[in-house]
């Protein structure tokens, strides 16, 4: 639905809160696995239709290319099969059980004897910001196993994966499908949004700093948001003796989504004194990304976007010439990818696009210091940890002390397991509120 009145939106609410009294609150998380399993697999199945439609339709919807859509559904689809999902709930909740009736709880060592429930929320609205495919699919996914009834505002009405998802978890389970409504408006919207926020008892939001803060101000229950993030690549020594290896799964990692994701490198560290030089390894990684364009080629961009790149190029050119140690390797006929290797470390975000600067790092000392301004705003790093114990402890202290949430191995900083704390918070525990009944001395 694209365009509705604020009493079209109460009914859609009360809809959803009637369907979840009816068909969620008292269903047991098992059965709710099993039917998004079912919908999982649909879309893991290339010969689905719902897989098909997905592979049809995204390309124009997302602007990534077919090549790309192809190769990232599985991707995207795989994390949230059942089995998957239970390991979460154990690492997360103890046990999905605790969100189906009280489960008894011992704690010798401080005298507790009694049990516990986990009780999702009655609405949970999110806001999804955005096309890039699988954005909020797990914020879905999440809500439903938590027994809320869900209220999602789409980017646009189109036929999102969002859109997708939710027709085949609809017709695959009508009475599931009940307890979930996608929804669009255009912004500005004030009283269309003041219902969602308000009916809501979570509302969660993706979005550029600006829009989250200002939905923030005006959500009465509890907010969860997740604004601007960064993420960067650092090549350690030990990547460094497989280079050839280490620049095509870094290259990967900035090709994935064509880099637009939070998760998505936009600058690569090299320390020095390796096997290979920084200068050595953007010349490599240059390689590695025009390599991945004829496999996993960039989707089409605006002529913004485009002339972005140019002058970040320009402007990098116009540094080499004017004598700073800068090298530009770039794509020939367009702006598909760019890799700018320049001696001053410091951090700088990409126009992103396949576009990426490569900077020398001198020891892990120099880590936090090149980090400080953007500690608010970074998310994962993808590296190779040392195996050696002193420098292993040294990187990763330094890395979590500076606000890293996610360490991850390269090639995989844009498959994140669910286990991954988004911003730092847990994905299912963040949902749910806790009651505890407290057994008397004298029961037995």
């Amino acid at each position: 639905m694209s365009s509705f009145t604020p009493t079209q939106l109460h009914t859609i609410i009360n809809d959803l809160l009637a369907a979840r009294e009816r068909h969620l609150i008292h269903r047991p998380v098992q059965d709710i696995l099993t039917s998004i399993g079912a919908v999982i697999a649909r879309f893991l199945d290339p010969a689905s239709s719902e897989r098909q439609e997905a592979e049809t339709l995204l390309p124009e919807k997302t602007g990534l290319s077919s090549e790309m859509i192809r190769h990232a559904l599985p991707l995207i689809f795989q994390e949230y099969q059942p089995e998957r999902l239970q390991s979460l709930f154990a690492t997360e909740l103890g046990t999905s059980a605790v969100l189906d009736q009280f489960q008894d709880v011992q704690d010798t060592q401080n005298s507790v004897d009694g049990s516990l429930k986990a009780y999702g929320p009655r609405l949970i609205t999110h806001v999804l910001a955005g096309n890039l495919p699988g954005a909020g699919i797990d914020e879905i996914i999440f809500s439903l196993l938590v027994k809320s009834a869900t209220l999602v505002k789409t980017a646009s009405a189109g036929a999102s994966l969002q859109t997708l998802f939710t027709s085949s978890l609809t017709q695959c389970d009508p009475e599931l499908g009940s307890c979930l409504a996608l929804v669009s408006w255009p912004g500005g919207k004030t009283e269309l949004e003041d219902i969602a926020f308000s009916e809501a008892e979570i509302v969660m939001a993706s979005g550029s700093d600006e829009s989250v803060a200002a939905i923030r101000q005006r959500v009465r229950g509890r907010f969860i948001g997740y604004g601007h993030k960064i993420s960067f690549s650092l090549i350690t020594h030990e990547a460094l003796r497989e280079a050839e290896a280490s620049a095509k799964q870094a290259a990967y990692d900035i090709a994935l989504f064509d880099q637009q994701g939070c998760l998505s490198p936009q600058l690569v560290y090299v320390e020095e004194n390796g096997h290979v030089s920084p200068q050595g390894f953007a010349a490599l990684l240059a390689t590695a990304l025009e390599r991945w364009q004829t496999t996993l080629p960039r989707g089409q961009v605006s002529p913004a976007v485009s002339t972005e790149i140019r002058r970040v190029r320009d402007e990098a050119e116009w540094r080499a010439l004017a004598g700073k140690e800068t090298v530009v390797h770039a794509s020939s006929q367009g702006t598909e990818w760019t890799v700018i290797y320049e001696a001053d470390p410091t951090f700088i975000p990409s126009p992103v696009y396949r576009t990426v600067r490569v900077k020398p790092l001198a020891s892990f000392d120099q880590i936090d210091p090149l980090l400080i301004t953007w500690r608010p705003y970074l998310e994962a790093v993808g590296t190779v940890v040392p195996t050696e114990q002193h420098r292993r402890r040294t990187l990763l202290d330094v890395l979590g002390g500076s606000g890293v949430n996610r360490i991850c191995p390269i090639g995989m900083m844009q498959t994140p397991p669910l286990s991954w704390r988004h911003g730092g918070r847990p994905r299912i525990a963040d949902l749910v509120h806790w009651a505890g009944v407290e057994r008397s001395s004298n029961e037995d």
